[in-house]
Parts: structure tokens; C-alpha cells; sequence
């Protein structure tokens, strides 16, 4: 089950709602695929033996795009036979983004004065 997360700024009210984690229909390689771009899909089935049972870790996570400065959730693979990893581009702009740890504090992108707040405000599957 993932976790819905709010994160504001107080000096300039900016706000991001983020759905982080995985749901139940992530827990099938195909279906993770569907999340990333063409051209990361066809990456990752080069990737995986197909007559074997592919072991992977997925999730959701927070990243910083460097392109739009925006806050998203990324799409986020480990394939654990091949040790590589496949991240997501921005969901605004499409932009590279940068993967910001779970402990990380994070200044506002928007205005650059304050840490952003975090709450959790739900879940999702």
C-alpha cells in the first residue's frame, strides 16, 4: 500500500500532494512497466530473461525535476538479477529528475527560503 504526502512551503504556500509506494498491481513486472516511456520499457524487456522469474523492487519516490523545479513522485525499478535501476522522468515537464532520500529535508523550489513541511495525509493501492 502507498502513502499520499503533502509537502508546503511556509514562507511562499507552494504545495504538492505525492503518491508514493506501490499499489497491489505493482507487484507484476508487466504491469510496472506500463508506468515508464516506450523507450524504458523496451530497455527493461532487453533487460529481463524472459524464461526466468525476474526479481525486482519498485516504488514511487520523491525527486526534485531539474528541469521545471517541480516536486513529483517518480517511478523508480530495480531489477535485482541485472543490479540496474530505471528512474521515471518528471510527470510535469518530462524533465530529468534528481532522487531526494526519505530523510532528506528539502528547500522550496519555487521560492528557495524555507524547508518544505511534510505530512501524511492517506494512503492509495
Amino acid at each position: 500500500m502507498g502513502v499520499i504526502r503533502r509537502l508546503t512551503c511556509p514562507s511562499c504556500q507552494k504545495e504538492w500532494q505525492l503518491r508514493l509506494g506501490h499499489g497491489m498491481r505493482h507487484g507484476v513486472l508487466g504491469r510496472v512497466m506500463e508506468v515508464f516511456s516506450e523507450d524504458i520499457q523496451r530497455e527493461i524487456a532487453a533487460d529481463v530473461n524472459t524464461e526466468q522469474l525476474s526479481l525486482f523492487h519498485f516504488n514511487y519516490r520523491t525527486a526534485l525535476c531539474r528541469k521545471c523545479r517541480s516536486v513529483e513522485a517518480v517511478p523508480v525499478l530495480h531489477l535485482m538479477e541485472s543490479g540496474r535501476s530505471y528512474i521515471g522522468a518528471c510527470p510535469v515537464c518530462g524533465g530529468e529528475v534528481e532522487l531526494l532520500d526519505e530523510d532528506s529535508r528539502i528547500v522550496c523550489p519555487a521560492c528557495e527560503r524555507d524547508e518544505l513541511n511534510e505530512q501524511e495525509t492517506g494512503h492509495w493501492d
